[in-house]
């Protein structure tokens, strides 16, 4: 800074003049009358600038025969008392990729700065370059980027004009001195890592781009403050040779490089733009984390192997799963997945602060609430400590601390306005609640049944009621093309008292990692033990891509409708999500789902011999991908079931609820293959605890009813029954059990009455039919159920009708050879009614049958 100029103009004069330098003659000098305008003071010291670095030609545009007479040579360390220009030198500091850095005095001003002298270069340009960008460097004015105070060249000993650039000295040690001194801990690392995202952020915005972010980069105060070194200057890279620590690549022309540091897109040859810093600033906090860098080798090419296809190491458990996925999400190969701006990691580090910060600021103020005879004593004392919490308080704090039964997801509402995006809410609550349930051995209801809850129940005392749940939450869903932002309310079910609140905003291809910020955001909250292999699980949540995510919840929402047109839409929408991204196990998972239900009788339109293999296909491909996929593992279970493998089925329906003890699919799916070994204790428990973590589900309260009966106790069954249709009168599903337990009792008329009923609802579709057929048989009426065979069996011939069907009619008749010829073709056609042969109540007569008894055998039923 000359030292006319007063430092609190310095800023202002050093803009103007910036902007000037770039344009000549009239221009120029139109251009400074009109920035300078009404100030004469600014208006001269800028003409003064001008006029100096005009007069100095030699550093920028002389200077480059210069430069490449030594650029061979090795220059030679500048001793104390060199003068280069007004500057005296001091002590050498360090040497860096494109020179030396030295600790100098202003010989006038008495100022101390550092100076940077750059050596010469085989490229005529590259000086000039390197120059110029500190130039542009030199616009920036942020607390947390070194300032550049001017560039020069002055001649020294023989070596010709040496390139130099002045800087803010930094009085303070390099964040890789720190990290090599024992580390850093997680405050300072959130602290630090927020301020370098500022500074990168800031730098971005003035279309600057570091480049060589690296932990010696970074110099930390005696005050804490992190101050980012050597922005927008272009990096020689080191030789191949290299064998240091941060091992660097040799590319003749090449920019911009710590070869450890270097972001894939641009070790493949493409630009360093924004998002490659996000890359430097993600390995400069796993650095900082762990002390190691994520990708390491013993030569350059080990390293950029690493870089280009392998994942960074793994962090320690300890450290915060919030942590861990900012890490990740910076570390992502393809640009377009990581955090697209600095600002979105700063965001995100301040969050982690935020909640860090808040239990214990809560913890003091609740203590201070309950001790109110303390409250004038320490209020001095806690002054400061209430001003920082004080935007926290509001919403956040419990009035006193709840112990939580159990947490009911209430279905978000869509608050963006968008047409259809209510499937995109409601959805995002279920997958929600499958995150927490999986979290948590706490019972979480999902909004399945909170829908249900909400058209009868109106206040939060009656919803909790009703779902058995003494803690609600409340959400609404705003979504735009590129962002997901999610309000939250967790609220008392008895007084209706908000326990605790949130916000949470995120780029939508990061909604997977919003799921799970919640999830455990709300773990926190409400103090529930959070199950220890789950939350390790929480740190490989993965990136999605929006367009992904939105076809899975699409096929949720048809899933949830379960009849055969509504599975059908399923399936392309799921399909659709695993063609956009073969990756991505949820979809793999839903699709196995969607073809176990299609080979069904109830629902299917297809063979479960053709439906089976998909359904296991997709399950395994799923778990192949995600080895921890609660549904992958009970749909593959559900599969083996079927199969008749019944040790593997029942491995993997245990492993499910392992992972997820809330998957109430999953319970109901095994209490089934219990109920078909005759395991009925065990069953009943199973689907009792379904309906507990789902008491409003269709599904889930039509197979208890279903496991009752079968057990003997068919009134229970009955009055279950009529229960789930009070829920929804329209449920087919309900009405088919209801029939057959009405006919298993003896109430013929009542069974007649609903068959019929499911015939003209259904349209007459087979699985109406296969189920009029027998109860027409048992209530006397022969012929009619003739009739309905014949019909079975003439449809058979032009479309898929299950084997079972017929030989329930034909047995139910008591035709018990043509009912064994029927059951065996149902046997090689793999029928679900296969694996309850033994438990099926309706064909007495047929399981009496020695041939039937061999097929009992070899089910591995007897």
């Amino acid at each position: 800074m000359p030292e006319s100029v007063r430092p609190d103009r310095w800023a202002e004069v050093k803009a103007v003049f910036l902007d000037a330098i770039e344009r000549s003659g009239a221009d120029r000098h139109a251009f400074v009358l009109h920035a300078c305008a009404g100030d004469d003071e600014l208006r001269v010291e800028v003409e003064s600038l001008l006029a100096s670095d005009d007069a100095a030609g030699t550093f920028c545009e002389t200077p480059a025969p210069a430069l490449l007479a030594g650029a061979d040579a090795v220059p030679s360390r500048l001793a104390s008392g060199t003068r280069l220009g007004v500057y005296e030198i001091i002590d050498f500091i360090a040497a860096g990729g494109m020179g030396e850095v030295y600790c100098a005095r202003h010989s006038v001003l008495e100022r101390v700065v550092a100076i940077k002298t750059v050596t010469a270069d085989h490229d005529p340009s590259a000086a000039r370059r390197l120059i110029r960008e500190a130039r542009h460097a030199s616009r920036l004015s942020h607390p947390n980027i070194c300032a550049i105070y001017e560039v020069g060249a002055s001649g020294v000993g023989t070596s010709g004009e040496r390139p130099f650039i002045v800087m803010q000295h930094v009085d303070g040690r390099s964040l890789r001195e720190m990290i090599q001194a024992g580390g850093v801990d997680l405050p300072r690392t959130l602290g630090i890592g927020a301020q370098v995202a500022e500074a990168l952020a800031y730098a971005h915005d003035h279309g600057i781009v570091h480049r060589d972010l690296k932990s010696s980069n970074v110099v930390v105060d005696a005050t804490g403050r992190a101050i980012v070194l050597d922005f927008g200057l272009a990096k020689r890279l080191p030789t191949v040779n290299d064998a240091s620590a941060e091992p660097s690549l040799t590319v003749q022309g090449a920019l911009a490089g710590t070869l450890s540091h270097m972001a894939p897109e641009v070790l493949l040859g493409g630009e360093a733009d924004a998002r490659s810093d996000v890359w430097a600033l993600g390995v400069l906090l796993h650095e900082l984390v762990s002390g190691t860098l994520p990708f390491t080798g013993r030569t350059p090419y080990e390293v950029s192997s690493a870089i280009l296809s392998e994942p960074p190491s793994a962090l320690d458990s300890r450290t915060p799963l919030a942590l861990r996925l900012v890490i990740e999400r910076c570390l992502l190969k393809d640009p377009k997945a990581r955090y697209q701006s600095a600002r979105d990691v700063r965001a995100a580090l301040d969050a982690i602060r935020r909640r860090r910060a808040w239990p214990i600021v809560g913890r003091l103020l609740v203590t201070v609430r309950r001790r109110t005879l303390l409250v004038v004593g320490v209020t001095l004392a806690l002054l400061p400590l209430l001003a920082l919490a004080g935007r926290y308080v509001a919403g956040r704090l419990a009035q006193s601390p709840v112990r939580v039964s159990a947490i009911a997801i209430l279905p978000f509402r869509d608050a963006s306005g968008n047409p259809g995006g209510a499937y995109y809410a409601v959805g995002f609550s279920e997958a929600l609640t499958a995150q927490l349930g999986a979290l948590t051995d706490a019972r979480i209801i999902g909004p399945v049944s909170a829908a249900r809850a909400i058209r009868v129940a109106k206040t939060p005392e009656a919803i909790g009621r009703s779902l058995g749940a003494n803690v609600l939450l409340d959400g609404s869903l705003r979504r735009a093309p590129d962002r997901v932002v999610i309000d939250l309310r967790l609220i008392e079910a008895e007084s209706g008292r908000v326990l605790w609140s949130d916000t949470y905003d995120r780029n939508a291809s990061d909604v997977l990692a919003l799921q799970a910020d919640v999830a455990r955001a709300l773990a926190l909250a409400v103090r529930l033990a959070v199950r220890p292999a789950a939350q390790e699980r929480f740190a490989t949540v993965r990136a999605v891509r929006p367009d992904v995510y939105e076809a899975y919840l699409a096929g949720r929402y048809e899933w949830n409708q379960r009849t055969s047109e509504s599975l059908q839409r399923a399936v392309a929408h799921y399909s659709r999500a695993v063609e956009l991204d073969p990756t991505y196990a949820p979809a793999h998972a839903a699709l196995a789902d969607c073809f176990n239900q299609l080979g069904t009788v109830m629902v299917g339109t297809s063979s479960p011999q053709a439906m089976r293999p998909r359904a296991a296909a997709e399950a395994i491909k799923a778990l192949q991908l995600d080895a921890n996929s609660a549904e992958a593992h009970a749909a593959l279970g559900y599969v083996r079931h079927y199969q008749l493998r019944w040790t593997e089925a029942e491995q993997e329906f245990r492993r499910a609820i392992e992972l997820n003890p809330n998957y109430s699919m999953a319970r109901i799916w095994y209490a089934n293959l219990l109920m078909s070994r005759r395991r009925f204790d065990e069953s009943l428990d199973q689907v009792f605890i379904a309906r507990e973590l789902d008491p409003f589900s269709l599904i889930v309260n039509t197979n208890v009813a279903w496991v009752l009966g079968n057990a003997g106790r068919n009134d229970e069954a009955i009055a279950q029954l009529k229960r789930t249709l009070s829920l929804d009168s329209t449920y087919v599903q309900a009405h088919m059990r209801l029939a057959g337990a009405f006919d298993a009792a003896g109430r013929h008329d009542s069974a007649l009455a609903h068959a019929h009923r499911l015939v003209s609802v259904m349209h007459g579709a087979s699985p109406s039919l296969a189920l009029l057929g027998p109860i027409q048989a048992h209530a006397g009426d022969t012929r009619a159920a003739r009739a309905t065979l014949r019909e079975l069996l003439e449809r058979s011939r032009t479309e898929f009708v299950p084997a079972w069907s017929i030989a329930s009619i034909y047995a139910s008749l008591s035709e018990i050879d043509s009912a064994v010829v029927w059951a065996e073709k149902a046997f090689a056609e793999q029928s679900n009614v296969v694996a309850y042969f033994n438990v099926d109540g309706n064909t007495p007569a047929l399981r009496r049958d020695p041939r039937f008894q061999a097929l009992l055998v070899r089910a591995g039923l007897e």
